[in-house]
């Protein structure tokens, strides 16, 4: 008899200057120039200048700790009607960084330009992020929040902040994980009152990446694609090597960059395969690299096998050989099948990526 085996490795369910990850003490800088009557924005991260639109705050998929231990991002919505607003639903998680510090991406409004007696009028513009999430900024006053911005009831006039004069910070939520885009405007008041605005402000976009796969991201796709699902999205394949976004992720590739090996780590981007003899039998046996599981992975990977191409025919299973470590974030595994090749005409293997 003729035997027959095939692999499949994979499944699914020109290189830019990315953004730039501040994990740092950052202040939203507006300033205005009366003699332009115009307004420019900046980010003040630990001191240093930076521009908004090249940069975004980075947000941890883990519980939040203490305030002396803030080891995440991840709360849980209150139970309490009052925080309705956030979107994510009583007890859900919901992704905050806090106006106390949050040992990570802290993110505050700098002081008002010296012009101004009153507080600036900052404006919810636009959001864009994960499909069914919802967008909030709060200040944490007892017994009741105070909701400055929020998405979950849509963006109008309502949705307009106006900070203290001095520094100070704020509650920036999210009901998912995921690549955000917040934008604002700014306007002021000269002289008393505000019968004397200043021109509305150009748009700031400030981006938030929440979890490693957005994280991953926003350090691979410039401003002006990171929020196009067409390009960036975990089903787009920006460089049209066959492997949509969330399998680079996955497998430790460049999105921008068609290449045989990870850009990550040692070793070839895709799974090896091979047949195993033991004794009189054979095994299919498969190599493949991962992402070492912790409690912050956004993908898991389950390998499967079949003696058809049929969707209904796939199981998992399998005996894993060994595991090696690479490095802090990567493994190698080694894994067999469980059922010889002499026991079934035909036999496939393949790794589903799922994302988390």
């Amino acid at each position: 008899m003729k035997f027959r085996v095939s692999f499949l490795a994979l499944i699914v369910s020109t290189p830019s200057i990315a953004l730039e990850p501040l994990i740092a003490h950052i202040d939203i800088d507006p300033r205005y120039n009366q003699a332009t009557n115009t307004w420019t924005w900046g980010l003040i991260a630990d001191g240093v200048q930076k521009d908004p639109a090249l940069c975004f705050f980075p947000g941890r998929d883990l519980p939040s700790g203490s305030s002396g231990n803030r080891t995440g991002e991840r709360h849980n919505q209150p139970n309490s009607a009052t925080w309705n607003f956030m979107g994510a639903g009583a007890g859900q998680p919901v992704w905050i960084y806090t106006e106390n510090d949050n040992r990570y991406s802290w993110i505050g409004i700098a002081s008002a330009p010296a012009l101004f007696t009153q507080p600036l009028e900052m404006t919810l513009h636009s959001v864009a992020g994960p499909a069914g999430g919802f967008f909030s900024l709060y200040n944490s006053t007892i017994p009741n929040p105070s909701v400055r911005f929020r998405t979950i009831d849509g963006i109008d006039s309502q949705d307009m902040y106006r900070p203290s004069l001095s520094h100070g910070h704020i509650n920036w939520a999210f009901s998912r994980k995921g690549m955000w885009r917040v934008n604002m405007t700014v306007r002021g008041f000269i002289g008393s009152g505000t019968g004397n605005p200043t021109a509305i402000s150009p748009v700031v976009p400030l981006h938030f990446a929440i979890g490693d796969r957005a994280q991953w991201r926003a350090t691979h796709f410039q401003a002006s694609n990171v929020m196009n699902e067409a390009v960036a999205g975990e089903l787009a394949d920006a460089d049209g090597d066959g492997l949509n976004n969330l399998m680079e992720y996955a497998m430790g590739g460049n999105p921008l960059v068609a290449a045989a090996i990870s850009s990550e780590r040692t070793g070839p981007l895709m799974p090896q395969q091979g047949i195993f003899q033991q004794g009189q039998e054979r095994f299919l046996q498969m190599e493949y690299y991962r992402r070492v599981t912790s409690s912050t992975l956004d993908v898991s990977y389950t390998v499967e096998w079949s003696n058809s191409l049929d969707a209904t025919d796939w199981q998992g299973g399998g005996q894993i050989v060994a595991v090696s470590p690479i490095n802090s974030k990567w493994e190698k595994v080694s894994i067999r099948d469980t059922i010889s090749i002499s026991s079934t005409t035909r036999r496939f293997c393949r790794v589903k990526i799922t994302a988390l």
